[in-house]
């Protein structure tokens, strides 16, 4: 199916690999993405995610040759479909981090931006491509852009269709780093381990906090967050953090 998952030491890392296309993305291949992401989701031996392309490219978005065939009905089901993948991202409740190489085109660049942070090499070519072949934008590219960077910058991107280096998006600030070009996964891999040794559900609340901020007044924030505190005292992980503490050692978390 082209999607790739290595497990290893609480990290997986899930591939997009069809370089032979630029691991450009297939209806078939949707489906099995969006799968995969909800059985990470559900696997508590998975602490962190990293999503990459195989080769040298992340990738470069919707296979074209499947694109405008299938009538109505066709294409409101590759819609869905694309949902799906977006969603099995942003909503997952651990750590996800976007290393992206070469090419991150339409789709693709959804995808990444749907995670927490993107590393990318400095060389990297982020673009929405849709103005090329007359598309308005799916995959809540939008939206997604424009909570990182402002909706300004985010239509000219749009707008234009022009490629965004890996050195750019770390200017404009959807890139946390550029790394030398073949460096990202393994810039990616560090990052992920220290999520790996986190509390991993102190982390899970922390992103549904970021994730309900948009639409919370300053009140509902401070009353979400006292649910969620108190929920947390009850668990292993605060009791070893707070024990470590007086105790002046490293804690060693196990996710519960």
């Amino acid at each position: 199916m082209a999607i790739e998952v290595q497990v290893a030491d609480g990290i997986a890392v899930v591939t997009i690999s069809r370089p032979e296309r630029k691991n450009a993305i297939t209806m078939a291949m949707r489906d099995k993405f969006q799968c995969t992401f909800q059985e990470l989701a559900d696997n508590d031996e998975v602490r962190a995610i990293i999503l990459t392309g195989a080769g040298t490219d992340f990738a470069a978005g919707a296979d074209v040759s499947e694109m405008g065939i299938g009538g109505v009905r066709g294409n409101m089901l590759k819609a869905r479909t694309l949902q799906r993948m977006v969603r099995s991202v942003a909503h997952t409740q651990k750590p996800v981090i976007a290393a992206v190489e070469g090419v991150c085109i339409g789709l693709a660049f959804a995808l990444a931006l749907s995670c927490d942070f993107i590393i990318c090499a400095e060389n990297a070519r982020f673009q929405f491509a849709f103005r090329h072949i007359g598309l308005a934008m799916d995959g809540a590219a939008g939206w997604l852009l424009e909570r990182h960077i402002g909706v300004m910058r985010a239509k000219e991107i749009a707008y234009s269709g022009r490629f965004v280096s890996g050195s750019e998006a770390v200017a404009l600030g959807f890139a946390l780093e550029a790394v030398p070009a073949g460096g990202a996964l393994t810039r990616a891999g560090g990052m992920a381990t220290t999520f790996a040794d986190a509390p991993t559900l102190a982390l899970s609340q922390m992103k549904r906090q970021f994730s309900n901020a948009p639409g919370q007044s300053l009140d509902d924030a401070l009353e979400f967050e006292a649910a969620v505190q108190a929920l947390m005292t009850w668990t292993e992980d605060f009791r070893e953090g707070t024990m470590a503490f007086k105790e002046k050692r490293k804690p060693t978390y196990r996710g519960a």
